[in-house]
């Protein structure tokens, strides 16, 4: 990376790909926000990579772009230290859910044209599908959350106004 290459080049591709799979498999019960965070900035180098030598629909790039908006969309586990670097990706907290809507939206659009849509996008396909209205359901409850709050924002504000 510091030599300034391209993430498709050779062989820095695959070693990125091998860097992931190695996270990936470092994975356990008590995961740290740190892990998790890498695992997803290397799995969106891996698919820059392949998506600048790889068409829109290839199977291999659907797949890995399926798996970057499946990282994005594990639960973070809550931090009991500050995070010391203020890195801009991935997101946290609602953005990071949208983040990983619309990544596996893009997705399942690939697994489409990869596996065909007769056959649903695959196995793949239909299981992002579940996965991507599992999603909508937690955005829809942030949504709502931070709509009540709103609504009850004034109220509370004039309570302690009033007194």
């Amino acid at each position: 990376m510091s030599a300034g290459l391209t993430p498709s080049c050779h062989p820095l591709l695959a070693l990125t790909g091998l860097h992931k799979a190695l996270l990936l498999s470092s994975f356990s019960a008590n995961i740290s926000q740190e892990l998790l965070d890498e695992t997803v900035r290397t799995a969106a180098k891996h698919y820059m990579g392949l998506s600048a030598i790889l068409s829109d629909g290839h199977p291999v790039r659907a797949v890995a772009l399926a798996e970057l908006g499946k990282l994005l969309a594990v639960d973070e586990p809550s931090t009991t230290t500050s995070p010391t670097v203020n890195v801009a990706f991935p997101p946290s907290g609602p953005p990071r859910l949208k983040a990983a809507y619309e990544t596996l939206v893009r997705a399942r659009n690939e697994l489409m044209i990869g596996f065909g849509r007769d056959n649903d996008g695959g196995e793949l396909g239909r299981n992002i599908r579940e996965t991507l209205v599992s999603l909508e359901k937690e955005l829809g409850v942030w949504t709502q959350g931070i709509r009540n709050a709103l609504q009850d924002l004034p109220n509370s504000t004039l309570k302690i106004n009033n007194n």
